[in-house]
């Protein structure tokens, strides 16, 4: 059996959006899926017999430590309920402690592989539609930028992908650009969930992936460089990074 086969990575939200195209994409390149869910009939009814479904939820610390239990990877994508209002209690419950306690979960199950976490560009520039946003999910931004410094010092390897406003269109069909210049959230900066899933699975155990926050967005024109060639340029992370 090969290593990734043997493989097995918890996907926490991999029961809708990116998170769930991610799981699927794992699933289709051999590695054994774990997902967390509050309803898991529902989410084994939506994934197959072929993904493990165990219940949690991240607003309960007592239940992760079951999701976390031998696993080689975590990929994190959860976050409060995307486009209706959300109390700043929610959000911090679930885009900061949620994120925290599973750093803490993960560490004490003693996790030797990465934990790879989805974020959006704009937690370190100023911008309208961050302003908005955190009207919308309060204060979504603040606690997200607070959480990447947990997940840093946190001891465990890790990969943060910031990526711009999500679509749903095919992906491979535009160029993508993995800078670390913290972009400003806009509707200029976007990007496919299809190729959000891809980089995650990609980054999951490159190398260059390491200990990096990085940005994903379209570029102009077609794809032409592989993921391989996108993360080789990226620069691991300082100890107290100021702008990332």
């Amino acid at each position: 059996m090969s290593e990734t086969a043997k493989s097995r990575v918890l996907v926490i939200g991999g029961t809708k959006g990116a998170g769930l195209l991610i799981a699927r994409l794992l699933h289709e390149r051999g590695f054994h899926v774990r997902v967390l869910a509050r309803d898991p009939a529902r989410a084994a009814a939506e994934l197959g017999a072929s993904f493990e479904v165990i219940a949690g939820d991240l607003t309960r610390a007592d239940t992760l430590a079951p999701a976390v239990a031998q696993v080689d990877h975590i990929i994190f994508t959860a976050g409060a309920p995307s486009g209706r209002y959300a109390p700043e209690s929610l959000v911090k419950a679930t885009d900061y402690q949620g994120v925290a306690d599973t750093l803490a979960a993960a560490r004490q199950a003693g996790l030797a592989g990465r934990f790879v976490y989805l974020n959006s560009i704009g937690v370190a520039t100023p911008s309208l539609a961050g302003a908005l946003l955190n009207l919308l999910k309060r204060n979504t931004l603040v606690w997200r930028r607070r959480v990447e410094e947990d997940i840093r010092a946190s001891g465990l390897d890790y990969t943060i992908i910031r990526v711009g406003f999500l679509l749903d269109r095919p992906g491979g069909e535009h160029a993508v650009i993995a800078g670390q210049d913290a972009l400003a959230l806009a509707p200029r900066h976007r990007i496919a969930r299809a190729d959000v899933a891809e980089a995650f699975v990609e980054a999951m155990q490159h190398p260059s992936a390491s200990r990096v926050t990085f940005e994903i967005v379209w570029g102009k024109g077609p794809r032409r460089k592989s993921w391989s060639a996108l993360f080789e340029k990226l620069k691991p992370d300082q100890r107290s990074p100021a702008t990332r």
